[in-house]
């Protein structure tokens, strides 16, 4: 008995779980108890997907309630409108979709009086799944429901397994992740200390500082490892901007034209540079954070002149793009990237055997840095390249950031 006085009716023997699935939960919710009986008659010899139906009822919405909460595996709820009170199916359903928080279990509103739950208002305004009239609820009908209905129930169940388990690979991607970098960040921290050492110290016996060498080639050899070591220590540089939290952008309003002059005279050292002299008087004003433009130039050009065949020239161009906005390009007459390595650009830590990923001193950090930075301004990094003709990288930056 329950706590009002009206039983509930549980199938006399629960159904034998078919493949290792257990049955399917179908709830009666109805104060007619000949409802109940006929429902059960029709539904005897069900079966979807060789899984029984197991059948529980109930006499009110109170009783629904306490089942619907015991039983959280309910697939399909054939619910009355009017019992203890005129409208008390209607409160059900919304008691069940924003109390109870159940959007998968399937509801079909049956109602023997349609004046008190008009089906285009009740559809409308209801989260239920169908409406019947139960006087012409046949067999044929009924069934058709049920399948339907145990169909909608099915699909959405596995749709949210498979969301859940690729939740579960996102987190476990994301944790992968943030150790991998954790452990880079620390090992790039770790090799600072031993490689200051090595060029401080080399330094002092490729200058000599206590006294001669004695043999002129160990001398070179001191130049040669303090050379590398600066090499080295600029790719540790670079994991660790990579690897440790990013700066705030920091704006300005600068001539875009000015920055480059200033930029190619610092780059005189640079093989097959050629300076494009400036119109007097022209300026191209952009707001951005300037150590970021800066940064963004180097990269790309010690790319163009370190990954390419010795007396290649590289070219920046700087302009205002039709929508309003300004293009910075590095163009270089070298070998061009192969097409199947494109979609490899800018990605962290990349050992592939490419020239842009990992030529000189390369393991494609620069590339994915100048991603990274053009990004957080709301801009694009584009590509286009044709092997033995060249490459061009432009750095698109959005109308907000042109200036004048």
């Amino acid at each position: 008995m329950s706590n009002d006085g009206m039983p509930i009716i549980e199938d006399r023997a629960s159904p034998v779980p078919i493949a290792g699935l257990p049955p399917w939960q179908l709830l009666i919710v109805d104060d007619d108890e000949s409802v109940h009986r006929a429902t059960r008659f029709a539904l005897d010899d069900f079966s979807f997907e060789d899984r029984p139906l197991e059948i529980t009822s109930a006499f009110s919405a109170k009783q629904a309630r306490e089942l619907i909460v015991e039983r959280s595996d309910v697939a399909v709820v054939l619910l009355d409108v009017v019992m203890e009170t005129e409208f008390v199916g209607l409160d059900f359903v919304r008691w069940v979709r924003d109390e109870l928080s159940n959007p998968h279990v399937r509801i079909v509103m049956r109602t023997g009086q349609p004046g008190f739950a008009p089906e285009l208002q009740v559809i409308r305004d209801y989260d239920i799944n169908d409406y019947k009239e139960k006087s012409e609820l046949t067999n044929t009908k009924l069934l058709t429901t049920i399948y339907a209905a145990l169909r909608a129930f099915r699909d959405i169940v596995r749709l949210e397994k498979k969301s859940d388990a690729l939740r579960e690979a996102l987190v476990a991607v994301e944790e992968a992740n943030l150790a991998k970098m954790s452990f880079i960040s620390h090992m790039s921290h770790e090799f600072r200390t031993p490689l200051n050492g090595i060029i401080g110290l080399s330094e002092m016996i490729a200058s000599e500082a206590l006294g001669p060498v004695g043999t002129e080639k160990y001398r070179e050899y001191a130049w040669d490892i303090v050379t590398s070591g600066k090499q080295l220590q600029t790719m540790v540089e670079s994991v660790l901007e990579i690897t440790e939290k990013e700066q705030p952008l920091v704006l300005s309003r600068f001539d875009l034209y000015e920055l480059l002059d200033e930029f190619k005279r610092g780059y005189q050292s640079a093989p097959g540079r050629t300076k494009e002299p400036r119109k007097t008087g022209t300026r191209l004003m952009i707001r951005a954070d300037r150590n970021d433009v800066i940064a963004m130039l180097g990269n790309l050009v010690t790319n163009a002149v370190s990954h390419n065949r010795a007396g290649c020239k590289v070219r920046i161009t700087a302009q205002r793009r039709p929508d309003g906005g300004l293009a910075l390009s590095v163009i270089d007459d070298g070998d061009g990237i192969p097409q199947d390595v494109i979609d490899r650009l800018g990605e962290p830590f990349n050992l592939m055997a490419a020239p842009y990923l990992a030529g000189t001193a390369g393991m494609g950090l620069g590339l994915m840095q100048t991603r990274r930075l053009i990004e957080r301004h709301g801009g694009t990094m584009a590509i286009e390249t044709e092997a033995g003709h060249g490459t061009t990288v432009r750095l698109n930056f959005p109308p907000d950031n042109a200036d004048g």
